[in-house]
């Protein structure tokens, strides 16, 4: 089996639930208070995390699809786990999409979606097929990219002088109520997404590391949305920020000093596409690592049918707007069953005394 490292295990999760979160600008419906919304959020994603580590110790070799049939048998939990993968594959089919639509929209508007999605997800795919290891290490080449990126963009905006405090106020003009009602779709996206992490933990060498590695780049990455979240309401505005399409490459796209600094919104693009990829990457890997489990088939086997499967999902949505309500008004509303309701349905079950050897025989490895 693959291995990577803790460090490599903090990489990956702070890329992926960076991922596509700042594409949009989450919990507009509190208005200036949004940043409310994301801290609860968060603090709540926090706690989900604590229960999929406590999913993952019960049998430290096992995958995701494993932990299903452990805790909820052969057949019901291989059910379970094959419903999951191709929710996993509908989820990459996602950022597949927004690939395909933000570079139609911004960049290239005379090159087909079609063509755009078939090459992100072939690059997708290819580093998939290379195993986890190589996934990390592209992960680890482009974290510098993405840091050295957000400094700028961030100082920029700063720099420009479009920041203003002044637009988070009044503070709970409206009281608690707009900001509990944002709070669910804030921890179903992104927080809760952090349960793929079921299907990764596994290749991590330092066993005893894992929580505390997974906790503070989490915790890292929910103090920097939160952050964003702030920032984009302070340049645009509340108002403007809930009814962008993409608040981030607005923002960016209003910096211009000296009449020489311009068309800086390459620099959110390059972020968007990297934040993508490696989202759409490790869902892929995900649902192609779950299938194989459930089925036995080989992983190798399984990954170009579930390319080509989620290639085909990427046309089902009409239109940019279709697939923007169904992804923030829709999917949305499904995301706990996976995230949460079946998670505590294991826990509250127990690992089946038949696999009970077998994780501690895990444990103790």
């Amino acid at each position: 089996m693959q291995r990577i490292g803790k460090d490599q295990l903090g990489v990956l999760v702070v890329l992926f639930l960076i991922g596509s979160t700042p594409l949009f600008q989450l919990g507009n419906s509190a208005l200036q208070d949004a940043w409310m919304a994301m801290t609860i959020a968060a603090a709540a994603g926090l706690l989900m995390t604590a229960m999929y580590l406590k999913l993952q110790r019960r049998a430290p070799d096992a995958g995701l699809a494993d932990l299903y049939k452990y805790h909820l048998g052969r057949w019901l939990g291989g059910a379970l786990a094959f419903i999951h993968a191709i929710w996993l594959a509908c989820q990459s089919m996602r950022n597949v999409r927004d690939v395909g639509e933000m570079t139609y929209m911004v960049l290239l508007d005379q090159t087909p979606r079609s063509v755009t999605m078939l090459l992100i997800l072939l690059v997708a795919g290819y580093t998939a097929s290379k195993g986890i290891e190589v996934f990390v290490r592209v992960a680890q080449l482009l974290m510098p990219i993405v840091f050295i990126s957000y400094g700028i963009v961030i100082s920029l905006l700063f720099a420009s002088g479009l920041v203003r405090l002044d637009r988070l106020q009044p503070v709970l003009e409206n009281g608690f109520g707009p900001v509990l009602t944002a709070v669910p779709d804030l921890v179903a996206f992104p927080f809760g997404q952090m349960v793929v992490l079921l299907v990764i933990w596994r290749y991590v060498k330092e066993r005893e590391q894992i929580a505390k590695k997974t906790y503070r780049s989490q915790t890292f990455v929910s103090l920097f949305l939160i952050f964003m979240n702030v920032l984009v309401i302070c340049v645009l505005g509340p108002q403007l920020s809930a009814v962008t399409v993409w608040p981030l490459l607005h923002a960016v796209q209003l910096v211009g000093m000296a009449n020489f600094l311009n068309r800086l919104d390459i620099v959110a693009i390059i972020l968007l596409y990297i934040g993508l990829y490696v989202k759409m990457t490790l869902l892929l890997f995900a649902s192609a690592t779950m299938i194989s489990e459930t089925t036995g088939w080989s992983y190798r086997y399984l990954l170009l049918p579930v390319t080509l499967f989620i290639y085909g999902l990427s046309f089902l949505e009409l239109n940019y707007a279709f697939h923007m309500w169904m992804g923030l008004q829709v999917t949305l509303k499904f995301m706990p069953v996976f995230q949460i309701i079946l998670p505590l349905l294991m826990l509250c079950v127990g690992i089946r005394s038949k696999y009970k050897r077998m994780s501690d025989k895990g444990a103790d490895g």
